[in-house]
């Protein structure tokens, strides 16, 4: 019982949103085409010496500014030949952000942007003539977020524009590596449910992601400057809820969001579990809410949900129970947030992963739903969700390209970065004195209930 009792009094902290102990990347840099940028800045933000060739770069203007009075909105980094861009990094993983505005620049014809762009070892994205006929008008820019494991300092993109076709180039309009903690998403030689198959499924550290679908379940848009400290943007769930089967609503929390050693503070901001999506009616039909995604044919996906129970009326486990599906097929038969982060207010997540690899043409929709135990238990509370991430997996070679460069169609919410740069800058400063100091409070509180348990 002591055990138990300490475990919450020691292992848990209260949170908010403004004094979350963030995370600080060691590596946080940009490489920018915008107008606002010189040509210095070709030379990338990074710390590194290394010259870059750049007879092969060559900047163009959604507007040409010589016959306009005020300055283009856009531009892009283009290339007519393959072209390396080697970062000077830290060794481990990274988050690598391609930013895509794929509009007719002048003097160029997008359809002949037809490219593929390589990180390290791993083939990332290809296009094709199709890959800008299925893009929606709406969209300001796409970005593409890959999730790679580096072994030295240098971090190398490499552009390649396609040698079958005439007056092929390749283009970017911005690139953003940010580190990220280790085991966040790449968890070597852990072993995760494999849906459907009995046996489980264990990445190893040379497996990179492809970040597809980032939610705040039943809550708002997070911009990335109000993420954790890696700039991850969260998007509202709406686009692709998919349930009309049963009442859903959604709900605040009632209790305090607390951190603890079952998930790290950075797993998520705060505002991904204190809101959720609930299920109102609990006798409802078998899938009482569900999302659907669509996704590339040809890959292993992993999901990770997002879990806090945040109702003050949960008090004991048992009390809200409920079905989890991938895919129409059990993940979870019996999901109990209580029994799982052993208290209410206590952010814990799930992975699944689930084998989309045979190959196939157009696109696989990949559904998650949750329902309401049959039991008696289901008549306390309805299921919740609070988040959820959706990652593509590399293939045996080292493959990430799906038939989709730019994604699918739904709307992408990711901010102007001229939008999003000045707010950013203000930021960091702020996320690094949470970092300090919600750890310094950490270690005040580990520190005097170390001392007190001695006493006993």
């Amino acid at each position: 019982m002591f055990l138990v009792v300490l475990f919450f009094f020691c292992c848990t902290v209260p949170l908010s949103a403004d004094e979350l102990p963030y995370y600080v990347p060691s590596d946080n840099f940009a490489m920018d085409c915008s107008p606002s940028y010189s040509s210095e800045d070709f030379k990338s933000t990074s710390a590194s010496e290394k010259k870059f060739n750049f007879s092969s770069v060559t900047r163009v203007y959604a507007l040409d500014p010589h016959y306009r009075d005020v300055k283009p909105k856009d531009s892009a980094c283009i290339f007519r030949k393959q072209f390396t861009y080697p970062f000077s990094v830290s060794i481990g993983p990274k988050f690598v952000r391609l930013y895509f505005k794929p509009i007719t620049y002048s003097g160029l014809n997008l359809s002949k942007a037809l490219f593929s762009v390589n990180i390290d070892r791993y083939r990332v994205l290809t296009t094709s003539e199709s890959s800008y006929s299925k893009l929606p008008s709406d969209v300001s820019y796409f970005v593409r977020e890959f999730c790679i494991n580096t072994y030295s300092q240098i971090l190398n993109v490499t552009f390649t524009p396609s040698s079958k076709i005439s007056g092929a180039y390749a283009f970017f309009n911005k690139i953003e590596i940010v580190s990220m903690p280790s085991n966040l998403y790449i968890q070597e030689n852990v072993p995760l449910p494999l849906i459907g198959q009995p046996s489980g499924y264990s990445m190893e550290n040379s497996t990179a992601l492809e970040m597809m679908y980032r939610l705040n379940i039943g809550g708002d848009l997070i911009p990335q400057p109000e993420d954790t400290g890696m700039f991850r943007l969260w998007t509202r769930d709406a686009d692709y809820f998919a349930s009309n089967e049963a009442g859903t609503s959604t709900i605040e929390a009632e209790v305090e969001i607390k951190s603890s050693l079952l998930a790290p503070t950075y797993a998520a901001p705060v505002q991904v579990y204190a809101s959720a999506r609930a299920v109102e009616d609990v006798s409802a039909s078998k899938y009482s809410a569900r999302w659907s995604f669509p996704v590339d044919f040809g890959f292993y996906y992993l999901v990770r949900l997002h879990f806090c129970e945040i109702s003050r009326k949960i008090q004991k486990e048992g009390r809200r129970v409920f079905h989890v599906y991938i895919n129409n097929q059990t993940a979870e038969d019996h999901a109990d947030i209580f029994h799982w982060s052993h208290g209410v207010g206590i952010p814990i997540s799930r992975d699944y992963v689930i084998n989309f690899s045979r190959p196939g043409e157009g696109k696989k929709i990949l559904s998650i739903a949750i329902a309401s135990d049959n039991g008696s238990s289901a008549i306390h509370a309805g299921p919740i969700l609070n988040g959820l991430e959706i990652f593509k997996l590399s293939d045996y070679f080292n493959n990430l390209a799906g038939n989709h460069p730019f994604g699918f169609g739904v709307r992408n919410l990711y901010l102007e970065y001229s939008e999003f740069k000045d707010y950013a800058e203000d930021h960091r400063v702020l996320i690094g004195a949470a970092h300090v100091l919600g750890w310094s409070v950490l270690a005040i509180n580990f520190s005097l209930l170390f001392f007190t348990s001695l006493k006993f």
